[in-house]
């Protein structure tokens, strides 16, 4: 009798839960699953795993459970899948009834070949060879990050995995990243910094112990590739899928964009956008600043330099106000819950009293809550028949008139489309968002040859490329 009256006091709390936010099923976990490898930033190959949870006791939606992607911080050069905080996340919002993952990525950069030092380690690592290494760290991990996804997604069976309902989430320099999986989705936007850029000079040996080897194992400085090609496309090439997937939206705890992802959309959805920012954050400014500024300024005040090369950045409230301002149609502006505490303690006082910190959670359970109940509005429980669309698959895709002396087109897949036009040595010359059959692609200034033409469905991110004569 008692066994039964538990079992129906379990059927009661579940019946009462909210679906997708409070933590009531059992879990299972899946550790150090391989997704793929990517060389980093001194030409090493690295191995890139995961953490996938999951209900065991929850009744797998028709569609399948939700997706969460887990991106941990560490100024792109620290931290890992297991810290405490993202193993934590992934293991609550499991239990609220997702698949979720949490991801190693590609970390690290070329430091700068001045020493510079403050006997304060992440003072130190930071600096770098100049802005660019920022962006191209950032850009690798938002790779590395959208192929995590694809690997879920073209393994969506074995966890049951609702493509249709996605969300990417992290905390700093993982909630970077997590905005990049959804909205750094348009050729156009690739930053300047990731293409072909000059070698750098090899780091000063002081950065090797602390700074290079925790994250390009025992590669010594002098066996480095120094060199600084041209990263890719903004989807990479990690784990390539015809499967289709839908971002319903993206979580970000204090952390911030180097730029403008809003304005250049090919999304189909606009995925919703939660941001959690303390205004005395000395990491990253909550408005338009330099990263790390305020920590700067506390270094200085200790006797250290300036850090140099600093990229600016937007935070919550940057992000606010550049979203209220965007000159698009309203149903590409993220719906935006952004979260501000009044917590405004100085650099003096979050060193003398860490709770005061400025840089992380206020209340973990009271932000992760609040997302996930901003999101569980966004779940639909058919959501997966927009993804039967066969208009997604690429396979059909040509390209007329081919040869072609001015102008071609494309014709035979499902718009809108990235194009990216490439010589035959894979030089890139130009990059097209096309909308329709309709639009056309200037090719009249090349020179006679033969060139490819990279497609990229930005529905389902299946790429195909094709040739062209240019007569």
């Amino acid at each position: 009798m008692k066994g039964c009256l538990l079992f129906l006091l379990v059927l009661t709390n579940l019946a009462y839960a909210q679906n997708f936010v409070d933590t009531v099923y059992t879990i299972s976990t899946d550790e150090d699953v391989a997704y793929g490898s990517s060389i980093n930033f001194a030409g090493t190959p690295i191995q890139l795993l995961m953490d996938v949870s999951y209900p065991t006791d929850d009744v797998v939606p028709t569609c399948g459970r939700p997706l969460a992607l887990i991106i941990h911080g560490g100024a792109f050069t620290a931290g890992s899948k297991d810290d405490a905080q993202i193993a934590r996340m992934r293991r609550d919002f499991a239990k609220r009834g997702y698949v979720a993952a949490s991801i190693n990525y590609r970390l690290g950069y070329f430091q700068s070949h001045i020493s510079k030092n403050c006997n304060i380690t992440n003072w130190n690592c930071l600096n770098l060879a100049d802005s660019s290494e920022w962006i191209r760290a950032w850009y690798r991990g938002v790779q590395d990050a959208k192929g995590a996804l694809r690997f879920l997604i073209e393994n969506s069976g074995d966890y049951s995995i609702d493509a249709s309902n996605v969300f990417t989430f992290g905390e700093s320099a993982g909630a970077f990243i997590a905005l990049g999986v959804a909205y750094l989705d348009d050729e156009n936007e690739k930053p300047v910094d990731c293409g072909v850029l000059n070698n750098v000079l090899a780091p000063h040996a002081d950065y090797n112990t602390p700074c290079i080897q925790p994250v390009v194992s025992s590669v010594p400085i002098a066996q480095m590739d120094l060199s600084r090609p041209d990263l890719g496309s903004v989807h990479g090439n990690l784990n390539p899928t015809s499967s289709p997937y839908i971002i319903k939206g993206v979580g970000s705890f204090y952390g911030g964009l180097f730029m403008d992802l809003f304005s250049l959309k090919s999304y189909v959805n606009t995925p919703k956008l939660y941001w959690f920012h303390q205004p005395n954050d000395l990491i990253v400014p909550i408005g338009y600043d330099e990263l790390f500024d305020e920590f700067n300024t506390c270094s200085m005040n200790t006797g250290c330099v300036k850090i140099q090369d600093l990229p600016m950045s937007y935070g919550g409230n940057g992000v606010q106000g550049m979203l209220d301002t965007l000159n698009v149609p309203t149903h590409f502006i993220p719906e935006l819950q952004l979260e501000v505490t009044t917590n405004t303690a100085d650099c003096v006082v979050q060193v003398l009293n860490p709770a005061l910190g400025g840089h992380q959670f206020d209340s973990y359970w009271l932000r992760t809550t609040n997302m996930a109940t901003f999101f569980a509005s966004s779940i639909g429980s058919n959501d997966c028949a927009q993804l039967n669309i066969p208009e997604n698959n690429l396979s059909t895709v040509s390209i007329y008139p081919n040869p072609s002396k001015n102008e071609i087109q494309l014709t035979g897949c499902s718009f809108p489309v990235n194009v990216a036009l490439r010589s035959m040595n894979g030089q890139l010359l130009g990059t097209f968002f096309i909308e329709s059959k309709e639009q056309s692609i200037d090719v009249s200034s090349l020179q006679s040859g033969i060139y490819f033409v990279e497609v990229r469905n930005t529905f389902s991110g299946l790429l195909e490329v094709l040739k062209v004569v240019k007569e």
